[in-house]
């Protein structure tokens, strides 16, 4: 088990959870949740894609972070700097097609997440400042 609590620390955050904190984390869940839906909608919208994929880009990470974030403290959402440097690489590329545009979004994210992991994977310590690290979000 200890191999696995390496790779996806929210295994041990799981296994050592307490009951009382299942009232104020679904507190704090709920309210995450009315604040993200709308903002993910939008930072979607305005970097070019349909606004349901922004519920994607704003659900997913949570849960992937859930997983494989050393915290059980989660402050991840959309970041509106984000929207515009999308946008300007997907508005040229996609011509308006909104099929096209969540394609060349989609690969933008999964490259950004790649480099990220290739950082982490190559020890590049103070270079990987804009990736989640350990320092950054342990409690």
């Amino acid at each position: 088990m200890k191999g696995w609590t390496r790779w996806l620390p929210g295994l041990q955050t799981l296994r050592s959870y307490e009951a009382g904190w299942l009232p104020h984390d679904l507190v704090a869940g709920l309210v995450l949740t009315t604040m993200l839906v709308p903002v993910g909608i939008a930072y979607a919208v305005a970097s070019g894609v349909p606004g349901i994929y922004g519920l994607y880009a704003t659900i997913v990470p949570l849960l992937a972070y859930a997983l494989f974030g050393p915290s059980r403290i989660l402050v991840l959402g959309p970041d509106s700097s984000l929207a515009a440097v999308i946008l300007a690489v997907v508005l040229p590329l996609s011509h308006g097609d909104p099929a096209r545009a969540v394609t060349v979004a989609s690969l933008m994210a999964v490259v950004s997440g790649l480099v990220c992991i290739l950082i982490g994977v190559l020890r590049l310590g103070s270079s990987r400042s804009s990736c989640p690290s350990r320092s950054a979000t342990a409690t």
